[in-house]
């Protein structure tokens, strides 16, 4: 007989509404027999290497050994960074660990427990309806409100019932006995109803809806899925086509779970049709081979099908129980299917890793490239005159034309030879500090301009946008709890955080800042401590530069026989010099340049005056890149805030997975 004959025989013997429904299990074949003189399963039989369909039976403690060390190493994985796919990766590390906690370590520490059989389905299957049906008693509420399960019930042998009182099984669920009639439970809490009508060997879960309005009904059914040992899938005649239906089947075979289908509901007038087609698409979908079960329309007395309708699912399971081929067939194909999934899912965890590595670079090259680019900005500024305009080119005028450039530069020696003391010049001091605003004012302004392309950048990267909407919902948070006594006391007035808009338009109808983005400023500008730092690097530096003119001994040479040179001023006409031209070894630049560069090319002699301005150039290129890396901490700082990564945490994560490969 066919499969489609055997669904249509099934359904073909139902004498009507009323009788009781004909219930035809279809076997393909036998369960895989279990390697000779195995018996009951003392330990996990997976498949291992060589010919296919061959099993072996591994070491347990090897084999918990290495799903506690690849259990670690997923634990170790931390997914700071937004992209396209970390949430879903986020779920199914989650899905990983549970699976992990839930099912295999307990299955493999506990191999003689009862089979635990995931009893699922689509809405109004009539799963609750079976379960009492094959317990003999209502354990499971059943009714037309849907979703009718909110909390999961399983059905066990009061034997047995302390294998799954106690926390091995599904550990992180909580639980509790079933006392008095079948009733809705709390949402998340499994109910442990114990029955003697129930078969020895083996546990019936019936769990939540699969295609559920309720998201978190869904998510704890196939939470039970990964966490049982045998799936038993329930849909209706009516239902069956339907996508969610084919999506959980489909992930059933992805998985490798052994599966036992039941259709239910089927009118006996199109029964054939129906068994048939169903039948169909199951070979279609490569799920043929697994054993099926049709239940007819019936009348429905007490919440229970009548019982020669349940006999066949009842025998199929307390056959599965007592028989110990079958049995070891059942949990070795649940496991090795369950750990066979783990090469394709474990490295697509640490692939996302990686990613997550090559985000962090990412972000930090955005920064580093916008400041570098800033530095280069700088030093193109401090070499083609650009400075010498406005409020330093004015003191440079005064302190060159009134004479007081070589009065200040120079005095008569004493008869001793010693040079009198005098004070700068006051023009020349006027000079030196518009030189240093000039420099000060040109390194905020490129810092503001590096901080701003860095934040354009960072929201041009998914993870840069969350960053900055972390960033910008902090300094939001803080900013209100600052400005909370002033609203109390009514001292500010605005509108609630709730009217505040993220964006709001401009005068020409574009998409200005909003308050929530303006959160980011911050960030997008220069930090405030950087105006103070900036004062302290320029003021050291023009003293730098006054000592690599004292060290040079000017007064050394022939014209400084009669004449006495003051440090002092000589750097600051050194400094206007190197603001002035590109490179002193191409001569004077045209314009303010040309009077510094001919005097200090006199005194020093060109090589001489190349290498010190060499130098002062290195000293303040060294000195306005520490200051950059000083501002593009808080960056760093906003990069690290999510979480840190471990930069070997993918590696251990493949070493681990072939640990597990070696264990089987």
């Amino acid at each position: 007989m066919t499969e489609g004959q055997g669904l249509a025989a099934a359904s073909a013997r139902a004498t009507g509404a009323d009788a009781a429904p004909a219930v035809d299990p279809v076997r393909p074949g036998p369960p895989p027999a279990a390697p000779p003189g195995s018996g009951p399963v003392a330990g996990p039989v997976i498949p291992g290497g060589g010919e296919a369909g061959r099993h072996r039976r591994v070491d347990a403690r090897q084999l918990e050994a290495a799903l506690l060390a690849l259990r670690r190493r997923i634990v170790d994985v931390n997914l700071v960074y937004e992209t396209e796919g970390a949430e879903a990766t986020r779920a199914e590390r989650r899905k990983l660990l549970s699976q992990i906690d839930d099912y295999l370590l307990p299955r493999i520490r506990q191999s003689e427990a009862p089979i635990l059989v995931a009893l699922v389905g689509s809405t109004g299957a009539g799963k609750s309806t079976l379960v009492n049906s094959i317990v003999g008693a209502q354990v499971s509420a059943t009714g037309i409100r849907r979703p009718t399960t909110n909390s999961p019930v399983l059905a066990c042998h009061p034997d047995e019932a302390d294998w799954f009182a106690e926390n091995v099984f599904l550990p992180t669920v909580p639980r509790v006995r079933q006392e008095g009639l079948a009733r809705s439970g709390r949402d998340g809490l499994l109910v442990l109803a114990a029955s003697e009508g129930m078969p020895k060997g083996v546990a019936l879960l019936d769990t939540p809806d699969i295609d559920s309005v309720v998201s978190a009904h869904r998510d704890f059914a196939h939470q039970f899925l990964d966490a049982s040992d045998l799936w038993l899938f329930m849909t209706t005649a009516s239902r069956y086509a339907d996508a969610a239906v084919w999506e959980l089947l489909e992930y059933a075979k992805e998985r490798g779970a052994a599966l036992g289908i039941v259709l239910s509901r089927v009118p006996p007038s199109s029964g054939a049709e129906l068994t048939t087609h169903f039948g169909a698409m199951l070979e279609a979908n490569g799920l043929g081979e697994n054993d099926r079960f049709v239940i007819n329309e019936t009348v429905i007395k007490d919440g229970r099908l009548p019982a020669e309708a349940s006999a066949p699912v009842r025998e199929w399971l307390q056959d599965t129980a007592v028989r110990a081929d079958r049995r070891v067939a059942v949990l070795t194909q649940t496991m090795a299917g369950a750990l066979d999934t783990f090469r394709s899912r474990v490295p697509a965890l640490a692939a996302e890793v990686e990613a997550q590595l090559v985000i962090r670079s990412d972000l930090k090259a955005a920064v580093e490239g916008a400041y570098a680019a800033g530095l280069a900005e700088a030093d193109e500024a401090l070499a083609d005159g650009s400075l010498l305009r406005g409020e330093i080119l004015a003191r440079w005028q005064d302190f060159a034309g009134t004479g007081e450039l070589l009065r200040g530069l120079q005095a008569p020696r004493g008869r001793q030879g010693r040079q009198r003391k005098r004070g700068v010049p006051a023009r020349a001091r006027s000079l030196k500090s518009a030189l240093r605003a000039g420099i000060e004012s040109l390194i905020l302004s490129v810092a503001d301009r590096a901080a701003e392309e860095s934040v354009r950048r960072w929201r041009n990267h998914p993870a840069g946008v969350a960053l900055l909407d972390a960033f910008a919902a902090a300094e939001a948070s803080q900013s209100w709890t600052g400005s909370q006594f002033a609203a109390d006391a009514g001292l500010i007035f605005g509108t609630s955080a709730e009217a505040m808009p993220a964006d709001v338009p401009d005068a020409d109808g574009a998409s200005a800042p909003g308050p929530l983005r303006q959160a980011t400023l911050p960030l997008a500008r220069s930090s405030a401590d950087l105006q103070t730092h900036a004062v302290r690097a320029v003021s050291g530096w023009q003293d730098h530069v006054m000592r690599l003119v004292k060290a040079e001994s000017v007064t050394k040479r022939s014209i400084a026989r009669v004449m006495s040179f003051d440090d002092d001023s000589l750097a600051t006409v050194l400094i206007v010099a190197m603001l002035g031209q590109r490179d002193v070894d191409g001569g004077a630049a045209e314009g303010t340049g040309t009077v510094p560069q001919l005097l200090l090319t006199s005194l020093f002699g060109a090589g001489p005056l190349r290498e010190i301005g060499t130098q002062a150039r290195a000293d303040l290129h060294e000195r306005m890149r520490r200051l950059f890396d000083e501002e593009m901490l808080r960056f760093v700082e906003v990069i690290d805030s999510p979480g840190e990564l471990d930069d070997a945490a993918a590696v251990r994560l493949y070493q681990a997975t072939y640990s597990l490969e070696m264990a089987r």
